[in-house]
């Protein structure tokens, strides 16, 4: 009798703790999906009958470097690229040996900037030159397999 009473008991806060671990994977769930449906309304209003970019003129371009440069010679490239007409901003990802820099197409072209402050750096370098089907994505820096690329894509294609 007493074996019964306490396989009986047992049952019951098994059944408690069951019940209390469905309402918690359950709430994570429901936030999961609040925060997604969140981002992706998000995306949808952004892209959604997109007007006219007020700055059309500014565009980026890209210089791949093949070998590492360090930080003080990344910093005189960014310089002398700053100080070339209708240069808006520079970064330079030294993780990736990547330079980017924004300029005013109405003042200058990407060819002319970096043969004038990139091309004689003393580093071997390539301009970055945008396939057409890097071109068709949208925004050839994104990568296109990543989750973000895929999930901008998705998104695009359900609102335009």
């Amino acid at each position: 009798m007493q074996k019964r009473i306490i396989i009986i008991h047992y049952k019951k806060n098994k059944m408690k703790i069951n019940k209390k671990v469905k309402i918690a994977v359950g709430s994570m769930l429901g936030i999961a999906f609040l925060f997604f449906a969140t981002l992706i309304i998000h995306i949808a209003y952004m892209v959604h009958k997109q007007a006219q970019e007020p700055f059309a003129h500014v565009q980026m371009s890209r210089a791949d470097f093949f070998q590492a440069v360090d930080s003080s010679s990344a910093l005189n490239i960014e310089n002398k690229v700053k100080s070339l007409k209708g240069v808006k901003s520079t970064y330079f990802n030294l993780k990736d040996n990547i330079f980017i820099y924004t300029f005013d197409n109405r003042e200058n072209n990407s060819q002319a900037i970096y043969d004038n402050a990139i091309k004689n750096s003393g580093f071997a370098s390539s301009r970055h030159i945008a396939t057409a089907k890097e071109m068709n994505t949208g925004c050839p820096a994104m990568n296109p397999n990543s989750f973000y690329g895929k999930l901008s894509t998705l998104v695009a294609r359900v609102v335009n």
